[in-house]
């Protein structure tokens, strides 16, 4: 089999050291690992010849950016959706060649907001399209940058995808419902694939955890710990602050692993608090060396997290056969219930509960680690989503 993958979003490319860069190239990894011929077309690492097209050399934006205090907001982010759409059209003429060049058996297109080329390219060349859509788009959009005169436009898209396209991946059945209500053909095609993680990715590197612990003056502390991109919706001011209501014996740190336009806030909760002593913050750390982080914590917590997504850093937890705090969403109890996790609402006192609760009890952590990563390895690698995507497809 030959499949095409295809990303048309100008700005995920497929080498970011993030969640959805993870995603793209462990899928790639794991069909070329089973020995599938992938081809992939990311439009964010095409460089120059993916650029939007352009008013004289500065394009559109950059020209009126220097314009944009007296722009209403409405009407500046419909004007970065006509640049998109724009963009779409670009990269659809660039599908179709490599359609034409490569002859794929499928085009397993990462679908983002407002762009439809990839179907569009599919149904008129005959190719099976395999759609992962991985978040509600246009109400994402609303959330991150604001109302536009296009997001009707790319609900209408959105729709088009789920009625045309010959399958549908997504991380959630709470997601997965969501399509069956835009559309009724989507909920008979659509396979539920939560995030996974690659147990080769984990290297044990001698020493290094404890040079580590002992570069962040970890002493001997017992360790609670976090990993991700720190943005307000991640609920790590919740951490802090239940952090704040734990006896101090036996002692304890809170590890903050990552970067985020919060931090500065967090950090001055944190003095606020009168725990910034214990509260370490890393910053922004490579992805090849997440792993060791989290083999110096404890106890692994996740505070918040949205309606739909599939947090991977739970299972990156549980990969390393850690115990886990993990939030009340319906994708995270499907994947997770209280013999393999314990499950807090979003409020300091659910999480102090939690922290105590683990803190206090070693076996407890040991039985809950031991049963999540069991689980973590049987059903939740990309080796066994890269399968099912391909089941899907014949």
């Amino acid at each position: 089999m030959k499949i095409l993958y295809y990303s048309p979003h100008p700005r995920l490319s497929m080498e970011a050291p993030t969640g959805y860069g993870t995603h793209m190239r462990e899928m790639v990894g794991a069909w070329r690992k089973a020995g599938v011929e992938v081809k992939t077309l990311i439009a964010a690492d095409l460089g120059g010849r993916a650029a939007p097209v352009a008013t004289g050399k500065e394009g559109v934006i950059k020209t009126l950016r220097g314009w944009k205090r007296y722009i209403p907001r409405k009407l500046w982010e419909t004007v970065r959706d006509i640049q998109l759409i724009r963009f779409d059209l670009r990269m659809e003429r660039m599908l179709r060649k490599a359609v034409e060049d490569y002859q794929p058996d499928m085009i397993y297109e990462r679908v983002a907001y407002l762009q439809n080329s990839g179907v569009r390219t599919a149904k008129a060349t005959g190719v099976t399209h395999i759609s992962e859509i991985n978040a509600p788009y246009p109400e994402e959009r609303r959330y991150f940058s604001g109302d536009s005169y296009l997001v009707k436009t790319a609900a209408d898209n959105l729709r088009q995808i789920l009625i045309e396209t010959n399958g549908i991946t997504t991380v959630s059945t709470a997601l997965a419902d969501y399509f069956g209500g835009i559309a009724e053909e989507a909920a008979t095609k659509t396979v539920v694939l939560p995030n996974c993680v690659n147990p080769d990715e984990v290297i044990h590197s001698g020493d290094r955890p404890d040079d580590l612990r002992e570069e962040l003056q970890l002493g001997s502390a017992l360790v609670l710990g976090f990993v991700g991109s720190i943005f307000p919706y991640h609920g790590v001011d919740l951490l802090i602050e239940a952090f704040a209501g734990l006896p101090k014996a036996p002692r304890t740190k809170l590890l903050i692993v990552g970067d985020g336009e919060s931090v500065p806030e967090l950090r001055a909760l944190a003095k606020r608090l009168g725990v910034f002593g214990d509260v370490i913050f890393t910053g922004s750390v490579p992805h090849r060396d997440v792993y060791l982080y989290i083999e110096l914590m404890d106890i692994c917590c996740m505070a918040k997290s949205n309606w739909y997504g599939s947090p991977v850093k739970i299972f990156e937890y549980g990969l390393l056969k850690k115990p886990v705090i993990a939030p009340d969403t319906e994708p995270v109890k499907e994947v997770m219930d209280k013999t393999t996790g314990v499950i807090v609402k979003p409020n300091v006192e659910s999480i102090s509960d939690a922290m105590r609760m683990l803190i206090s009890d070693e076996s407890l952590r040991k039985r809950l680690a031991e049963t999540w990563h069991h689980k973590v390895l049987l059903e939740h690698t990309w080796d066994t989503a890269a399968a099912k995507v391909l089941t899907l497809c014949e």
